[in-house]
């Protein structure tokens, strides 16, 4: 199956999961992500999503912060052009795989995996570039608020540095998690609270077709949107 980032069939991971139910759901997700993870040998393709490299190529280097970062394919990109990541995961096992990759690929001193619920908030301190990836949420009680985390991580966006996200606005027919999708225009408008006075960099949704893990044809699309945090004025 080929696809445009480093998912299979799910969303990529649910690190981000808010702390909404209770400490049995948030041990729960854990250990869910955890058995999967440590039934493979590498669970997403290696690749970072398409968006990153697509957008930040250029972007000047500075901090960032990635939620739910998986096997750490993005924070892995981002280390190697210069960046200082930090990837946030439920899984110790991903972040395990993380952190020897960042060891082997001799960028480890730029890039750390951390074994992470958001529910208990994100790290101190500000990131020039804060990022989340097909981390969703579901009808389930306790499930992801998307929004919330999302609000809460423009909070941690310093001054010039950018958010930048991507979901699934339309999930492919072979999907039976029941993820939530969201629009470009959701996103922008849910976050307007917490991002009034940012520059709207991208927001649209990217209709594409793609092929199901056993061959079957369908398409899906992604909503993307990156958001900038103007500078303070000079005085």
């Amino acid at each position: 199956m080929t696809q445009p980032h480093q998912q299979r069939s799910g969303p990529q991971s649910d690190a981000g999961m808010r702390a909404t139910g209770s400490q049995t759901d948030v041990g729960d997700r854990a250990s869910r992500w955890e058995e999967r993870y440590a039934s493979v040998e590498r669970l997403w393709s290696g690749r970072p999503n398409d968006w990153l490299p697509e957008l930040a190529t250029d972007w000047e280097p500075g901090t960032a912060l990635e939620i739910g970062c998986g096997e750490g394919a993005d924070v892995l990109w981002l280390a190697e052009h210069g960046w200082q990541v930090t990837g946030l995961d439920l899984s110790a096992t991903a972040v395990g795989r993380l952190n020897r990759e960042a060891e082997r690929r001799g960028v480890a001193s730029r890039a750390t995996g951390v074994v992470h619920d958001v529910g208990d908030g994100l790290p101190e301190g500000s990131f020039d570039l804060v990022t989340s990836f097909y981390v969703h949420g579901g009808p389930e009680e306790g499930s992801l608020d998307l929004v919330a985390l999302l609000s809460d991580a423009a909070a941690h966006v310093a001054p010039g540095g950018r958010l930048l996200t991507a979901v699934h606005a339309v999930n492919p027919p072979w999907h039976t998690h029941h993820a939530r999708t969201y629009t470009a225009d959701e996103l922008v408008v849910g976050l307007a609270g917490e991002t009034a006075g940012w520059e709207v960099v991208v927001a649209e949704e990217r209709r594409r077709q793609v092929t199901g893990p056993d061959g079957q044809e369908g398409w899906r699309a992604d909503a993307v949107v990156c958001l900038r945090r103007p500078q303070p004025p000079s005085s």
